[in-house]
């Protein structure tokens, strides 16, 4: 039981009297129903299926009980109008009243039936669809379409789900991470188990009514529609460059790791040769040095003048820097000789090989 109980962990959200609080921040006013507070407010916690008409889905999937036409009609109100929903969704995230407009969708999970899922709201959805990776899908054939329904089971993440085309078409989906998308629209829901009740909602067909008023034929709605879609490829690919970018790192790391193994032996000698020469180069470049500093001294003494001084100090920095190159190019003619054909292996990474191999 352990396995499933951790995801279903709930947070009790308490928000400020006539207010609730969404999950960026924004606070919005409500509007009390009644003057005064249902005295048992229910809450929708996560409970085992007694029924034992959720323990199987798939083909097995129990059939759900006749539903009223109402409710079948705002079902298909709300599959019918997602997309449109969608790209209002600043707007139902500006109201309460229409962030909490029920929806007529019941979801529901293998052993725990549709506790945790019962009366979901149009801002739910909204900030389930923003949150969810696969919420929102663009096939390869630029398909657009919304996960609506969510159908499977929480322990082996097997999952039937229903999702609507954005030509009204409605299919059947398997989410790759059942796990990610469930538990979310779960802990949303319940965030606002306890504000359902208390404040005033438009039906569905109130907010789709005001919407269409204030769009008054304005088809910009769309063009925010495309926005969100796109943004959402753009997040999963950057997800996934990010993915690439770390396993492209974990193999590099073996690769470097075994490559340097394989070649101690010949790294080493090629360190100890190349420190051996940087050691005697250096010599004459820190005996440079040292008259650098005298004839700096006796100009600042006066002995010598600027002009005298400049022409005794720039064929030392010319000699510093020829040095400085011989040491350089030994260590890349060094390495050319004894790996002719390794273009991985540099001084840098025969430096670190050293070091890691160094007891």
């Amino acid at each position: 039981m352990s396995i499933i109980a951790e995801p279903f962990k709930k947070d009790n959200e308490t928000f400020p009297q006539n207010k609730i609080i969404l999950t960026d921040g924004t606070t919005l006013d409500c509007y009390p129903v009644a003057d005064r507070e249902p005295d048992n407010i229910p809450d929708d916690t996560l409970q085992l299926d007694t029924t034992g008409q959720y323990l199987r889905i798939g083909r097995h999937n129990a059939t759900p009980a006749p539903q009223p036409a109402t409710e079948k009609t705002g079902q298909e109100l709300f599959i019918d109008n997602a997309f449109y929903l969608l790209a209002h969704k600043d707007r139902i995230l500006s109201d309460s009243r229409m962030f909490l407009c029920p929806v007529a969708i019941q979801n529901g999970l293998a052993y725990t039936g549709t506790s945790g899922f019962r009366r979901p709201t149009l801002g739910v959805y909204i900030e389930w669809w923003l949150c969810a990776k696969d919420a929102m899908q663009t096939d390869k054939k630029g398909h657009r379409s919304l996960v609506y329904h969510l159908a499977g089971s929480p322990l082996s993440g097997m999952n039937k789900c229903s999702a609507v085309r954005e030509d009204g078409q409605q299919e059947i989906v398997s989410l790759s991470s059942f796990n990610a998308h469930w538990g979310p629209f779960m802990k949303l829901n319940q965030r606002y188990a306890q504000a359902k009740p208390l404040y005033q909602r438009y039906t569905l067909q109130q907010v789709l009514d005001i919407l269409h008023q204030e769009d008054n034929g304005n088809t910009d709605c769309w063009l925010a529609l495309d926005a969100i879609f796109m943004k959402r490829e753009i997040d999963k690919l950057n997800q996934r460059i990010e993915q690439i970018s770390k396993q492209c790192d974990t193999w590099r790391e073996k690769y470097e790791s075994t490559l340097a193994r394989y070649n101690i032996e010949k790294i080493r000698q090629i360190y100890a040769d190349c420190e051996a020469f940087g050691a005697d180069v250096t010599k004459e470049i820190n005996a440079i040095r040292e008259q650098k500093k005298r004839i700096k001294a006796s100009l600042k003494a006066g002995k010598i003048d600027n002009v005298t001084y400049q022409r005794q100090l720039t064929p030392m920095k010319t000699r510093i820097a020829d040095l400085l190159l011989t040491i350089s190019r030994y260590k890349y003619q060094k390495i050319s000789d004894t790996f002719p054909d390794e273009t991985d292996i540099n001084y840098d990474f025969i430096e670190k090989a050293v070091t890691k191999d160094s007891p």
